[in-house]
């Protein structure tokens, strides 16, 4: 039985994620989606033209990213449709 998601799903769920309006770290990634190539993943969503924004968070003394996508503008609901219609599954 194979466990492993492909590389198309893992960008979609977190597309999906962020797109509900929720932030993810890496760590959250893995935690609640199993996702260990995280920051690849929204390397890839960025070069295809998804605007996602990040910010460094400092908790119980430890820095980490969290990466979000504003709420859609026009532009930026444009470019993730058009990433959405290249997609195959």
């Amino acid at each position: 039985m194979n466990t492993r998601q492909a590389k198309q799903k893992y960008k979609q769920i977190i597309l999906n994620h962020m797109l509900a309006g929720k932030s993810l770290s890496t760590y959250e990634a893995y935690d609640l989606y199993n996702i260990t190539c995280f920051l690849q993943r929204v390397s890839e969503l960025r070069d295809q033209g998804v605007t996602i924004q990040d910010e460094w968070v400092k908790n119980n003394g430890k820095r980490f990213k969290r990466y979000w996508i504003d709420q859609p503008t026009d532009n930026n609901a444009n470019e993730v449709q058009s990433w959405a219609n290249q997609t195959t599954y």
